[in-house]
């Protein structure tokens, strides 16, 4: 009985043991879920990602119609770590025609998920509306629709197609609606000879109306037309006769026709007795030193004409000679520093130019300079190569000789005097002194600019340079509180200066903006440095006087 009352007990103990670890555990699974739902909580909502419908399991021998839906959205609920790497790839949705026969369905779309956490709720659609039917193949005929004529004066004959019959393939019900396919050509009304092209091919009903859903094999076919000129036409070339002789110094490079041949019109024995071409009324060609382009009428026999327009446009080249010509000219010095002499050897250069004839024939003196720039260059002897500018047209083929040796020296050149020789004799008869040579003139440097501040001047081009194309500027914006300085240029006669460039770094004699003259008229012009400082001011600007040439 003692041993009974123990053993109760004992079972009794272990229950309560037993119970009370069963509510610990329970309770600490309750708090991890808790814990783990504040950390990953689980979130419904709908994938932000449509995802692409598979069809799978079709039949080689059936065609599927469907409706236009291609995706699906899915609601979902997954762990936020499952949302944060979710992508549509990791989506899967199917349409299942596993053993289906022709027919209509309403077939369910199957979506699955590579992510276990996570669970599909709803799919929208979640049903796909089909047709499938059976696929069928069978033959037609091959017919040709040519549109349009040939040109004018020329008529088709009987066309050929190769193949004339194609096999389309496709759904049933279509393909039975299909007769034959067509063949669309078109003329452009510009055929004068045989035709020969490849087509492509469409389905038609017994209507006409294009068939879809059906394919054609081959899908092309290729049609010949037969294209010949009808009795009482003839086409011809077109000859322009041209009379006159053009300038001295230019000839005839090419005369063109448009259209080079014509289609006539006439009687047989009218058309027989005219060549392979017909000619242009004169056009005088007398004196012309240009291009000459002119609409002239054709000079036809009695009994022809010409089907379309009655004249042709002749296009008559004239090209100047060309020539070559040597010149002499003296040396024009730009860029020298103030206070500073120059002297060049030689002085005069030979120039070989080449171009058309009349232009070398009536070249003026001033139309060819030879520049000698000698900016930034020091006390010295160097080595410059001259910059020749020459009127539009006209080639420097070479300059000799091609660099020159200038001397500069701060102050007066120095010249060379010999010593006078004196002849001893025993008498005091005095000897003639030889005269002392005269020194070789030195050409007089352009004057720099005038500018009042020399924190503010130009010092290249100089006053009455003359500059062509890509023309630099040298000098110094510099003033004190400096904001920006930009150059301006005019012409001669206007009184407003138009803008060539504005920039906001100080530059300390050195090179300040590239002025572009290649599209300015030749003459003379004024470029001015403007420099600003920060509170809108500006000392007196810079002006110089140019001469531009082309």
């Amino acid at each position: 009985m003692r041993i009974a009352v123990k053993t109760v007990r004992k079972w009794r103990r272990i229950m309560d043991n037993l119970g009370s670890g069963i509510l610990a555990l329970a309770l600490a699974t309750i708090v991890w879920i808790v814990a783990v739902n504040e950390e990953n909580p689980i979130i419904e909502d709908v994938f932000k990602e449509p995802i692409p419908i598979q069809v799978v399991n079709k039949a080689d021998n059936l065609y599927l119609y469907g409706d236009t839906t291609d995706q699906v959205r899915v609601r979902i609920r997954a762990p936020q770590t499952s949302w944060n790497s979710l992508t549509a790839a990791k989506f899967e949705a199917k349409l299942d025609l596993a053993g289906l026969p022709p027919g209509r369905y309403d077939l369910p779309i199957q979506v699955t998920c590579a992510d276990r956490t996570v669970r599909i709720i709803e799919v929208n659609p979640s049903t796909r509306l089909v047709r499938l039917e059976l696929i069928v193949h069978r033959w037609v005929p091959v017919e040709v629709n040519v549109l349009g004529n040939p040109a004018l004066g020329y008529r088709r004959r009987a066309h050929t197609i190769t193949p004339d019959r194609v096999q389309v393939s496709g759904p049933e019900s279509m393909v039975n609606q299909v007769e034959r396919a067509v063949a669309d050509l078109y003329l452009r009304g510009d055929e004068k000879d045989t035709l020969e092209r490849e087509v492509h091919l469409s389905a038609r009903d017994t209507n006409g109306d294009a068939v879809g859903w059906v394919q054609l094999d081959p899908p092309t076919a290729t049609v010949r037309v037969p294209i010949e000129q009808e009795h009482g036409f003839k086409e011809v070339a077109v000859r322009a006769v041209i009379t006159g002789q053009v300038s001295s110094g230019y000839w005839v490079s090419n005369v063109s026709v448009e259209p080079a041949t014509v289609t006539i019109v006439g009687s047989p024995t009218a058309l027989k007795n005219i060549p392979g071409y017909v000619e242009t009324t004169e056009i005088d060609i007398s004196g012309a030193e240009e291009d000459i382009s002119q609409q002239v009428p054709l000079a036809l026999p009695n009994g022809v004409s010409v089907l379309g327009e009655q004249a042709v446009l002749v296009k008559i080249n004239v090209t100047a000679i060309q020539g070559g010509l040597t010149v002499q000219r003296g040396l024009v010095i730009q860029g020298l520093a103030e206070g500073y002499q120059a002297r060049s050897s030689p002085d005069t250069v030979d120039v070989i130019l080449s171009g058309p004839l009349p232009k070398l024939e009536t070249l003026r003196h001033g139309d060819v300079m030879v520049i000698l720039n000698l900016y930034g260059l020091e006390e010295g002897t160097h080595k410059v190569t001259p910059k020749v500018l020459v009127p539009e047209g006209i080639v420097v083929e070479s300059v000799l000789p091609p660099t020159i040796e200038v001397l500069i020296a701060r102050g007066p050149l120095p010249t060379f005097t010999p010593t006078p020789e004196v002849t001893p004799t025993p008498t005091p008869t005095p000897t003639p002194t030889l005269p002392t040579p005269t020194p070789i003139p030195t050409p007089t440097p352009l004057p720099t600019p005038d500018c009042p501040y020399p924190l503010a001047r130009l010092t290249a081009p100089r006053v009455g340079a003359v500059v062509q194309g890509q023309v630099e500027l040298y000098g110094t914006a510099a003033i004190e509180k400096f904001d920006y300085y930009k150059i301006e240029f005019r012409n001669d006669e206007a009184t407003e200066w138009a803008f060539v460039a504005r920039y906001d770094q100080p530059v300390t004699d050195g090179l300040l903006a590239v002025w572009d003259t290649s599209e300015l008229p030749a003459g003379r012009y004024w470029v001015q440095l403007v420099v600003v400082d920060t509170i809108g001011n500006y000392v007196e600007p810079c002006a110089v006087p140019v001469q531009v040439v082309h």
